[in-house]
């Protein structure tokens, strides 16, 4: 604004260009931020029950005996979920530490269309006693 005597209240169409800059720049920064929340939003809404569900197949793996888990059956090393989540499938595997044969890592992965979850554990799993020892 000009001091004088014809000065009207107001803002310059100077002053009005830098005031809408600032509010595209900051309002592209809030539509960016908010992009981003969605798209974790969405990723986490997958891989949410994918890590529920390699959990609940390490749970099986945990339970076969010892003689299972050394060498896993196409039953236990891959498939797929039931409805709903029949759109996961997942893959296992285990196999003998290396220096230590008595544990064992297990290998749980799940995938879907554009994604994938895995989780690894090392369990004890002593070796199976033949019957003529101790005798």
């Amino acid at each position: 604004m000009r001091p004088g005597k014809d000065a009207r209240p107001g803002f310059t169409l100077l002053e009005a260009a830098v005031a809408m800059a600032i509010i595209g720049v900051v309002s592209i920064g809030a539509l960016g931020a908010f992009a981003a929340d969605l798209r974790a939003a969405s990723r986490a809404q997958l891989l949410l029950p994918a890590a529920v569900l390699a959990r609940e197949r390490m749970s099986v793996l945990e339970l076969a005996d010892a003689q299972t888990i050394r060498m896993l059956p196409d039953s236990l090393a891959r498939g797929t979920f039931a409805a709903p989540f029949d759109a996961y499938s997942w893959r296992a595997s285990s196999k003998e530490v290396r220096g230590e044969p008595a544990l064992i890592e297990l290998k749980v992965g799940v995938e879907w269309n554009g994604g994938s979850f895995g989780i690894t554990e090392r369990r004890f799993r002593p070796q199976l006693a033949t019957s003529g020892a101790g005798q």
